[in-house]
């Protein structure tokens, strides 16, 4: 299972963004937009100037940031329950040590300021992935799991979140970043066809359709 203790399951880069926004496009499609508070993954192509962002929570206690940058890739976990006090989280220059500057930034965001960190993993090249483990539990193996760039992960969380059998290979060209038509749209979500709102939700991710 991928954790900061082993973080060989992590896709490069280039996929985990394709990854995220496909995670993102979908609760576009399954969950209507007067419910889309409840969407636990969300995008934002134009995060910062020149950057991206995708976003996941589940609701409650853990979430995490994955930021997309010409420098390279962060991401940021947080299990606000796994500390009774602030003071206890772990340090922001413990989890960094060793993270190029141009990558700290990232962590100086707004967004994980509020959010807090109990991990953060970080690439410069896309591909080889570093991170600083901390002593006992830091939500890592809960999160890192949802963003492996396996469409079978797509297919695990329909059944536990929308519910719903979702076909392995609609899931996948989302997770390929093809984009979207109403033919998807009917394997995954047969009784949608408010169109409008679709395209309204996968432009707003950025997310590429053929509606």
């Amino acid at each position: 299972m991928i954790s900061t203790k082993d973080l060989s399951g992590l896709p490069n880069a280039e996929r985990l963004k394709a990854f995220c926004k496909g995670l993102a496009a979908l609760d576009v499609i399954m969950v209507e937009e007067e419910w889309s508070f409840i969407r636990p993954y969300t995008y934002n192509p134009a995060w910062r100037k020149g950057k991206e962002a995708f976003f996941a929570t589940d609701g409650g206690d853990q979430s995490m940031i994955v930021m997309f940058a010409p420098e390279g890739c962060v991401i940021n976990g947080v299990d606000s329950e796994l500390y009774d006090w602030e003071e206890k989280l772990p340090r922001i220059e413990d989890l960094t040590a060793g993270m190029p500057p141009a990558l700290q930034k990232l962590m100086s965001s707004r967004e994980v300021k509020k959010m807090k960190s109990t991990f953060c993993v970080w690439t410069e090249d896309g591909a080889a992935w570093h991170c600083n483990p901390m002593d006992g539990e830091d939500a890592s193996k809960d999160l890192l799991p949802l963003i492996d760039g396996d469409p079978q992960t797509y297919v695990e969380y329909g059944k536990w979140f929308y519910p719903a059998d979702l076909p392995l290979e609609a899931v996948r060209q989302l997770a390929d970043g093809v984009p979207v038509t109403k033919e998807l749209v009917a394997a995954l979500k047969p009784q949608r066809s408010d169109w409008e709102e679709i395209k309204m939700g996968l432009d707003k991710i950025g997310y590429p359709h053929e509606l």
